[in-house]
C-alpha cells in the first residue's frame, strides 16, 4: 500500500525528502536515483500542467514505485509550451536509469511513473 503526498510548485525538494526518507536504509545509490527521478516527474508537472502535483509513492524491499499526477493542472496550458522552451534530458533520464517508467492519461489526471528495482 502506498501513500500519496500533495506538493506545491515550491516544493520539488521536498519530494525529494519524501523519497529520501520512505527508502532510509536502502543502498544511497538507489535512494539518490529515485530523488532524482522523483524531482524531474514533479517539475515536468509543474511547469508544462501548471500544477501543484500529487505524488504517489510505494516502497517495498528492493523496489519503489513513483508516480506524479497532475490533476489541478490547467489543460490549455498542454497546448500552449512555446516552440523556443529549453528542453531537458530529463525523460531520457528516467528511461536509463529507472527499471521501467510510463504515462497514462486518465478521466481525472495525468500521470507520469517509474519503478526502480535495487
Amino acid at each position: 500500500m502506498g501513500s500519496r503526498f500533495t506538493i506545491r510548485a515550491e516544493d520539488a525538494a521536498y519530494a525529494r525528502k519524501i523519497v529520501r526518507s520512505a527508502l532510509n536504509g536502502a543502498p544511497p545509490d538507489a535512494v539518490e536515483t529515485a530523488a532524482l527521478l522523483t524531482s524531474e516527474l514533479v517539475t515536468n508537472a509543474m511547469v508544462f500542467a501548471n500544477a501543484n502535483p500529487e505524488l504517489f509513492l510505494d516502497t517495498r524491499e528492493g523496489h519503489v514505485y513513483v508516480e506524479v499526477r497532475d490533476a489541478d493542472g490547467d489543460p490549455a496550458l498542454h497546448q500552449c509550451v512555446e516552440e523556443w522552451t529549453p528542453r531537458g534530458w530529463g525523460l531520457d533520464m528516467i528511461n536509463a536509469l529507472a527499471t521501467s517508467w510510463g504515462n497514462e492519461s486518465r478521466a481525472e489526471c495525468d500521470a507520469v511513473w517509474f519503478d526502480l528495482r535495487f
